[in-house]
């Protein structure tokens, strides 16, 4: 081809490339000049306290931080009574011990410096003051509790939820959520100091009562958490010379017809059965009565022996909710507005597990999920923002991408952008896009380090002692 054929293109990608340079260094300085219009209409010295280290909070503080201008002075107060974030999607796998309980949680101190944090439990909050009494609680070595106040222009309520035992007579007293850092670690020690007791029994149907776990609730919650237990518990038994695969049992009692309704009548079906493939018993349309000592009553008659009952049967509205002057949904959380303001109270808001965001057209509210709670608490920051700047909120809109679970030792199921996965790819989908959603590098290259080892050599069997020692 001659010179001349190239001179027009060439002229042509030329052009372009000025043109999107001009384009990009006009957009620059437009929005450096809408950047100091903004710093210079936005109120200085304001307030936002954000109840609840969570999914939800913790976007709020760090939405906020980047949006919020240094210039203004805001101060953004993110209050919990943990020193941390839990990454609750991976309890599963710590309660089982395929990573280290240490290693699900990140410092909110490790924020963003514009985020103040302030350590206590959440006593009560003034809707017509926007005041929060938080208190800092006592440590075990005489240094006793105390109270403070915390005055806001803007307070964000996202205390997330606790669990609901359905005042079920025992249950509370008998069974261990999985809603902390320390459930799982209590989940993992009783099963293996089970499994230490079991193989010095000598009476056989103790031995396999002691063997025996029962998870009540068929929610991604409870299945991935009998799936990795179920792990542990056979993994574990090749250790113990007197237990034999036969001596363990694990169940799963679910009051609905199927596993995990949110992802299909397919996925659930594939799920039972890879389960039941791995030894667990799932019993449908049932529901757990009572417990006790040592049992469990099902409302089919049975009584389980078991002395490991893991409660995954529903969660509700933190506490301190209930006793807001608001008004409450169905499910017990606080009603808000489409862009997530409570209602009467101007200058608060509320999100994730303890709100009831309503979707568009009627549709219900959004479920209490961790990538809803993600995506509602960047809305909010940006709403704060918008208010502070004299400009209108904007509703919260999100269409969820997909949910995950884990089945079993390297087999799960999925279901992202409407497509089905099953299977070994599942498995790798769920452990990949968990593992990009750790907050930092430091904590994503601890759970690939944990992954890999737990791989290689297996899971480490040691019962952890919580307790101070008592010898003299």
């Amino acid at each position: 081809m001659s010179t001349g054929k190239w001179r027009k293109p060439l002229k042509f990608g030329a052009g372009l490339v000025v043109g999107i340079a001009a384009a990009v260094t006009a957009s620059c300085i437009s929005s450096r000049s809408t950047r100091k219009k903004r710093v210079s209409a936005m109120p200085h010295g304001k307030t936002v306290v954000i109840l609840g280290a969570g999914f939800g909070g913790v976007h709020v503080a760090e939405e906020l931080s980047r949006l919020l201008p240094e210039k203004t002075e805001c101060k953004i107060i993110l209050v919990d009574r943990n020193n941390f974030s839990l990454f609750t999607p991976m309890l599963p796998e710590a309660a089982s011990g395929e990573v280290d309980v240490r290693d699900v949680v990140c410092p909110v101190r490790h924020l963003s410096p514009r985020i103040s944090f302030q350590q206590g439990r959440v006593d009560n909050i003034d809707l017509t003051s926007n005041s929060v009494v938080i208190t800092s609680e006592a440590i075990e070595d005489g240094v006793q509790e105390s109270s403070r106040t915390l005055q806001a222009d803007h307070v964000v309520i996202a205390l997330g939820s606790v669990t609901n035992f359905h005042d079920l007579p025992g249950v509370r007293e008998q069974s261990v959520a999985v809603k902390s850092l320390g459930d799982a670690a209590a989940i993992r020690d009783r099963v293996l100091a089970l499994l230490e007791r079991a193989n010095s029994e000598a009476d056989e149907s103790e031995r396999c009562a002691l063997l025996t776990v029962v998870v009540g609730g068929g929610g991604f919650s409870g299945v991935e958490t009998i799936a990795a237990v179920n792990d542990l518990l056979r993994d574990g038994a090749r250790s113990y010379p007197r237990v034999q695969p036969e001596d363990v049992h694990a169940e799963l009692i679910h009051p609905g017809d199927r596993l995990l309704p949110e992802l299909g009548e397919e996925l659930a079906s594939y799920a039972k059965g890879e389960m039941e493939k791995r030894g667990i018993t799932v019993t449908l349309n049932t529901e757990i009565s009572e417990a006790g000592d040592g049992y469990v009553q099902i409302k089919d008659g049975r009584r389980i022996r078991t002395h490991l009952l893991i409660w995954a049967a529903g969660v509700m509205p933190s506490p301190v909710v209930a006793s807001l002057d608001c008004k409450r949904g169905r499910h017990g959380g606080i009603v808000v507005d489409e862009c997530c303001a409570v209602p009467d109270h101007p200058g608060v808001w509320a999100l994730g597990d303890c709100a009831e965001i309503p979707q568009p057209n009627d549709t219900g509210s959004y479920a209490p999920t961790a990538q809803n709670a993600i995506r509602e608490g960047s809305q909010v920051a940006r709403n704060i923002v918008a208010v502070l700047g004299g400009n209108k909120p904007r509703p919260f809109v999100y269409k969820p991408i997909g949910e995950l679970a884990i089945v079993g030792k390297r087999t799960g199921v999925a279901r992202i952008y409407g497509r089905n996965f099953s299977g070994p790819l599942a498995w790798v989908l769920w452990r990949g896009i968990y593992l990009m959603k750790m907050p930092s590098i430091k904590k994503r290259l601890r759970i690939a380090l944990d992954w890999c080892l737990d791989m290689a050599f297996g899971r480490d069997i040691a019962v952890l002692p919580t307790r101070p020692s008592t010898e003299t």
